[in-house]
């Protein structure tokens, strides 16, 4: 795949629920895609895939609200310390049983939503906001539109 090999991101896919079935290889391969299309290197990032109940309580704790979301980021705001070693990016979760009621009602499969969830989480540790300005969320939601539709293409061929 282009861009992925020359990243030099470290992801770690964390698979914390049991209910799904996940290609975990895809969602790594989707997240090192994307950090290396928008020019990201040598940082570290975590994908954490968990279930409802899970995840309720980290949107409970974290920002307050009450029941299941389907995608958190959490920004560890380090910048590179020292040349040469990656920085800290920071976690994106992902409720896996949320992201399944999501496909369903949209009509997709659950990589589908998985791929969507993990390029939105990630430009949100990126700095992009859609809750923002107009203006940003434009932004943002036209480079999670390009985006997965690259990668999606990109890990269809290869896990197809």
């Amino acid at each position: 795949m282009r861009g992925e090999e020359d990243s030099h991101s470290a992801v770690a896919v964390l698979n914390r629920q049991r209910r799904l079935p996940l290609n975990l290889a895809r969602i790594q391969g989707i997240a090192k895609g994307c950090l290396s299309r928008l020019h990201v290197r040598e940082c570290e990032v975590c994908v954490v895939l968990v279930s409802d109940r899970a995840i309720q309580k980290l949107n409970r704790r974290y920002l307050g609200r009450r029941g299941p979301t389907d995608v958190l980021a959490f920004s560890l705001g380090e910048r590179r310390g020292v040349v040469g070693t990656p920085w800290m990016l920071g976690d994106v979760v992902i409720s896996v049983e949320t992201a399944s009621r999501q496909a369903r009602s949209l009509g997709g499969s659950l990589d589908e939503e998985i791929d969507v969830l993990v390029v939105h989480g990630l430009l949100h540790l990126l700095g992009y906001d859609h809750t923002g300005s107009q203006g940003e969320a434009r932004r943002m939601w036209a480079t999670q539109r390009v985006l997965v539709r690259m990668l999606r293409r990109e890990m269809d061929e290869r896990y197809s």
